[in-house]
């Protein structure tokens, strides 16, 4: 009998390769410490009298001396990631990510501080942390000359952030927060978690209740409309957002994101982070994204399912039947027998992927087909599937991410192809992949949709 510690260890250890492709926090802040470089004006961004009437050409020769890294081929997003100020320094930015409607600049999102940058600077206390904010509220408020408004925990958040706005034409300023309160009782200290400043031109609507295009929440009807058919057998989906998660491993986090940005809810990875208590490192437990997500059903309007999840005893099956056909085809067999922790990631770089695949695909071809059918079966209501993996069995090329768990999006098939069209969280080369499905099934340890309630 395995140790009663084990699935859980398990299902921790799984995402750890992506843990450790971050460097740690020690490192960046001594790095930053030692050669400090002097922060890089993003005021461009969103300057002058009219700058809701930028267009996405207009804005890059603004910028033109910074990488503006185009999120999509519609040039709909755009990012802007490193060390970066507005207002002479008045306020820092981590992250910026440009939003257009219509060929027009619509918001502009700025990160000014969250906990998954580890060289983004740290509070020792709370009261450090609000002093700072003072700070940066007074910037905001100079900037616009209004008085802010408070408008108190965003109960249509994913964390209920706390939040002020300033409005004075033509913009509207939306800056939020959140952190973990002190908890004596269990030992949890002051923690804070992201500060950000959200741009928009007056009137539109934005924040929790309206789409990254200014629009409402997306009904399950509407998501018809997206589903795209193409004359060689592609099935897939338009309009689904594209995340970079940058260097923080925080790709199950940046892919929550995209779905609900995709129903018209700016929920953004900082926020997902928080809820599913994602480390500074990056790498998030999938059994805990997973209760986080379910946890918010209610608040953002959405079903959360798992098709299928990691578990030990099916783990423990299917090692059984990779082992029936990696003995056949004389390769190494695995043997988990006794063992007190498991290491999935290193479970799966021992394997051969040709013995798995047959396992998988053509000796349990009724799971095959299921995999292939459920996928299809969302995918025609327009709705993608969060899909984990274990990367490194399978070639895949051009990936920042070559062995370990991670975490993608389904966006589509071709069940003339035999493929599944999947999409990563890092940039606009990685928004419409492809790959064999018999080569998807056997790299898959979870797969998981949410879809709005209406």
């Amino acid at each position: 009998m395995p140790h009663p510690n084990v699935a859980r260890t398990l299902a921790i250890l799984a995402f750890i390769p992506a843990l450790l492709l971050a460097p740690t926090p020690a490192r960046a802040q001594k790095s930053a410490s030692t050669s400090p470089a002097p922060a890089m004006p993003l005021d461009a961004l969103f300057a002058g009298d009219k700058p809701w009437e930028t267009t996405p050409d207009q804005l890059e020769a603004a910028v033109k001396p910074l990488r503006t890294q185009w999120l999509s081929a519609a040039k709909d997003s755009a990012r802007y990631f490193g060390n970066y100020a507005i207002w002479n320094g008045a306020i820092p930015v981590k992250e910026a990510v440009v939003e257009f409607q219509n060929g027009k600049l619509f918001r502009v999102n700025l990160s000014i501080f969250n906990r998954g940058d580890s060289d983004n600077g740290s509070f020792a206390s709370r009261v450090e942390f609000e002093k700072q904010l003072e700070a940066w509220k007074a910037a905001i408020t100079a900037k616009a000359g209004v008085q802010p408004v408070d408008l108190g925990k965003q109960n249509a958040s994913a964390v209920k952030a706390t939040g002020f706005s300033w409005s004075k034409a033509p913009s509207v300023y939306l800056l939020e927060f959140s952190y973990q309160k002190d908890a004596k009782a269990t030992g949890v200290q002051f923690r804070p978690e992201f500060v950000r400043l959200r741009v928009s031109a007056l009137p539109k609507p934005f924040g929790f209740g309206s789409s990254a295009a200014g629009g409402q929440r997306v009904s399950k009807a509407a998501l018809l409309a997206n589903v795209m058919k193409d004359p060689g057998g592609d099935i897939f989906l338009k309009n689904v957002p594209m995340v970079d998660q940058g260097p923080k491993g925080y790709c199950a986090v940046a892919t929550a994101e995209r779905v609900f940005r995709y129903y018209g809810m700016p929920v953004d990875q900082h926020e997902m982070a928080q809820v599913a208590n994602t480390g500074a490192g990056g790498g998030t437990n999938p059994d805990a994204m997973l209760k986080a997500l379910t946890a918010l059903q209610g608040r953002l309007h959405v079903h959360v399912r798992a098709i299928s999840k990691w578990d030990y005893a099916e783990f423990n099956k299917m090692i059984t039947d990779y082992n029936r056909e990696a003995k056949r085809n004389k390769k190494k067999e695995i043997n988990i027998a006794g063992m007190q922790t498991i290491d999935i990631g290193a479970i799966y770089g021992s394997m051969d992927p040709a013995s798995l695949k047959e396992s998988k695909t053509v000796k349990k071809k009724g799971d095959f087909e299921k995999f292939k059918r459920e996928v299809a079966e969302k995918i025609d209501k327009g709705i993608p599937v969060m899909w984990g993996v274990e990367l490194g069995l399978y070639p895949e090329a051009e990936i920042p991410q070559a062995h370990g768990g991670h975490m993608r999006l389904i966006i589509g098939y071709n069940n003339k192809t035999n493929e599944i069209i999947y999409s990563d969280s890092w940039g606009e080369k990685h928004a419409m992949k492809r790959m064999p499905s018999d080569n998807a099934f056997p790299m898959t340890t979870g797969l998981y949709f949410m879809e709005p309630f209406e």
